[in-house]
């Protein structure tokens, strides 16, 4: 048998075998071949398994040459896929109902794609998981400054994915192969950093580690760039997947720290002034990446000649965070005066 009969074999056997032996325990037997070597045809990939027997089902074999890894993956993992909590995307996005036990289970599956795609193509949401994207590049590159030999190499692959995987979801995309044709996908995108595409090839072709890793380094700053320079408004539409209660709480957390920048820069301390700045851009980093904010600068504007110019951007930087919450539909909770909080907590007694 040649390779395209061996899948057609080994899918018409998993298919039979389910009906026949695990008929309540497989939901779906489902296809993904975006990962084959021939992706035309149809061929078993996963299957969604009910129960502990229906999970013993997987299988790895070597049939005439050809590899097969028949693996169960169970609804809740599929959720998360759609979810947009792991990166597996195109195992859902891209996948083909081979065999469903009831119509039912099809239409939870085909639900479960739904919600994928109506998540990929928000923007916000797909803003976050760029900018996740990018701070796992950043780890990785600070792992690979002390890699060397294949280690080196590794790394620099996974930075390129990951950094690639970021611009593909400012684009409210994903990649439908993988790691493997990043670059032909990349340019079917709408927005794409220029000089990505040189850098990524260069990274891809240099032989020398240190210039790698400089190449590397370049490639983390254009995407930085290019994020920064995104047209995604720095103070987001109320949306309903975005808690703005969670910010204002946050707010009311950190809002004291506001409070310490102002007092230690007026007395002119600049280790307090510092270090108090740094938390809160910490802090403000953090924000930023779970709400699809465009970075919000603090530390930039440190000068120990000049503390006055910290002030005014922490100032700025509250006075934003504030808009922000109302824009989006949170409430701080703040009183004028003792009698208004006495108030207050007398109706929350009631």
């Amino acid at each position: 048998m040649m390779s395209k009969q061996s899948d057609t074999f080994v899918t018409e056997w998993v298919i039979r075998t389910v009906q026949e032996q695990y008929a309540d325990d497989i939901a779906l037997v489902v296809s993904h071949s975006t990962l084959q070597i021939d992706e035309a045809t149809p061929c078993i990939s996963y299957f969604v398994p009910i129960t502990k027997k229906g999970e013993q089902f997987a299988q790895t074999f070597l049939l005439e040459g050809r590899g097969y890894d028949i693996w169960g993956i169970p609804w809740e993992r599929l959720e998360r896929f759609a979810d947009l909590e792991e990166y597996n995307l195109t195992c859902l996005a891209d996948a083909e109902i081979l065999y469903a036990r009831t119509e039912e289970e099809r239409k939870r599956f085909e639900a479960l794609q739904k919600k994928q795609a109506d998540y990929m193509a928000d923007k916000q949401r797909m803003r976050v998981q760029a900018l996740q994207a990018y701070q796992q590049a950043k780890e990785i590159f600070s792992e690979l400054l002390f890699a060397s030999g294949s280690d080196a190499r590794m790394g620099a692959g996974y930075l390129l994915d990951y950094l690639a995987r970021c611009i593909a979801f400012s684009n409210c995309s994903y990649f439908r192969h993988s790691q493997t044709e990043q670059l032909e996908e990349l340019e079917k995108m709408e927005h794409v950093p220029e000089g990505f595409a040189r850098l990524y090839k260069e990274i891809l072709l240099e032989p020398k580690e240190g210039e790698q890793k400089k190449r590397c380094y370049e490639l983390l700053c254009l995407t930085r760039q290019y994020l920064t320079e995104q047209h995604i408004a720095a103070q987001p539409e109320a949306s309903s997947e975005q808690n703005y209660q969670d910010l204002a709480d946050w707010y009311g957390e950190l809002s004291y720290t506001w409070l310490r920048i102002r007092h230690y820069t007026q007395a002119k301390d600049t280790v307090k002034a510092y270090m108090w700045g740094v938390y809160l851009q910490s802090e403000l980093n953090q924000v930023c990446a779970d709400f699809g904010l465009a970075k919000i600068e603090l530390m930039d504007a440190y000068d120990a000649a000049n503390l006055s110019a910290l002030s005014e951007r922490a100032n700025q930087t509250e006075q934003l965070i504030r808009e922000i919450i109302t824009k989006g539909g949170g409430q701080i909770r703040e009183f004028a005066t003792v009698e208004a909080f006495l108030d207050n907590a007398a109706k929350q007694t009631l």
